[in-house]
């Protein structure tokens, strides 16, 4: 049963009902139980797009005094629901003509010393949505909130939100404010580039990396962000250790991303296989585990990104501590495509090595076993 706690929960993040990468499905996935346990009092913020086809803008009286709070800001809004489980409070922000792009800048170096002198647009457009948010949250707080007595939370995801963290935190100090990263941004790029950073994670100059690959900006705007937020946390243990390293601060939680067993939908029942499927490695029995696999049992299959290639995995993260067996699946050479997808065509030989590289896993675990 939904509940209404007296605890207001903001949370801001570029893919709120903005469907482009992984951080849309940690943020859908805990929706449920943030609506039961803060009820209407939980509000999600996120850019207004104009192509946003899971929002649905309402009426509801809930916003009446908000919309008029934000239209004396100038800060053009939409106000409705994220068309997803939990069908929470939604706000679309645009960040419209509000800023002078080189002033707000100034004002994020004069008050934190974030250094925006390198940042393109695609730097510039999420400081000023995440900016504008936190004019938003800053309106419903004075509106809603404080006339209540009731206390207020502000999480931001990524340093894509670190300047509404970082305004927020300035304008309105007793709003409690949490910063995640779900993965540092020089520790992709360096990851991408083919570094290996755990191994050289000590030795690495985050300054020196960040101007060296062209993301001073970003890589400024997330350390301010991790070290002006009251609480900093991140979703795993390696993570963790990159955030240590790189931005100077040891995360306050870790908070791993659950995963919905009830939620995933058997994609094999009743389908067609693909045309030319390599057989599966002959043993599934990792040796240096010594468990077998039994055949009622659940298997997991985690694709993971192209730029974790298997011997790169530090060994803390080739193993599983879950319950159930995991297989780390990177992306490799693959002979055809499902012949009963619509709109795919049938691919030339040419196009798909016969044999994955020696780096693949099914090539190892084949020499292996």
């Amino acid at each position: 049963m939904t509940q209404t706690s007296d605890l207001c929960l903001f949370e801001v993040s570029w893919e709120v009902c903005n469907k482009v990468g992984g951080i849309y499905t940690v943020i859908t996935s805990k929706i449920p139980e943030a609506t039961k346990r803060h009820g209407e009092n939980y509000i999600l913020l996120g850019p207004d797009l104009k192509t946003n086809p899971d929002f649905e803008e309402t009426d509801e009286e809930c916003w009446n005094h908000i919309r008029e709070g934000v239209a004396i800001k100038e800060i053009p809004c939409r106000f409705g629901r994220w068309k997803v489980p939990g069908e929470p409070k939604a706000i679309l922000v645009s960040h419209g003509k509000k800023y002078n792009q080189d002033q707000l800048l100034f004002r994020i170096w004069e008050d934190y010393g974030v250094d925006s002198i390198a940042g393109g647009w695609d730097y510039v457009e999420p400081v000023m949505f995440s900016y504008a948010a936190s004019e938003v949250i800053e309106t419903i707080y004075n509106v809603y909130v404080k006339p209540l007595g009731m206390q207020a939370v502000a999480q931001f995801h990524e340093w894509m939100t670190g300047a509404g963290l970082l305004g927020l935190k300035k304008r309105v100090p007793e709003i409690g404010t949490v910063f995640t990263t779900h993965a540092p941004t020089l520790g992709r790029t360096l990851a991408g580039s083919g570094m290996d950073i755990y191994t050289a994670m000590d030795h690495i100059s985050p300054q020196r990396e960040a101007s060296a690959h062209n993301i001073t900006a970003k890589c400024s705007m997330e350390t301010a962000s991790a070290r002006e937020a009251d609480c900093f946390t991140t979703v795993s243990d390696i993570t963790a250790r990159e955030a240590k390293n790189f931005l100077g601060r040891a995360p306050d939680l870790i908070t791993p991303n659950g995963l919905d067993i009830d939620n995933i939908p058997d994609l094999a029942a009743g389908g067609i296989p693909q045309q030319g499927d390599r057989p599966l490695p002959r043993s599934p029995r990792p040796p240096e585990r010594g468990y077998g696999i039994e055949p009622d049992r659940h298997r997991l299959s985690v694709r993971t990104e192209r730029l974790h290639r298997p011997d790169r995995l530090p060994e803390d993260r080739r193993q599983t501590r879950s319950c159930e067996p995991a297989h780390l699946y990177p992306p490799a050479a693959k002979r055809s495509l499902r012949s009963d997808h619509p709109g795919l065509r049938a691919p030339r030989p040419q196009e798909f090595s016969p044999k994955p590289g020696p780096g693949h896993l099914c090539s190892r675990l084949s020499q292996r076993s």
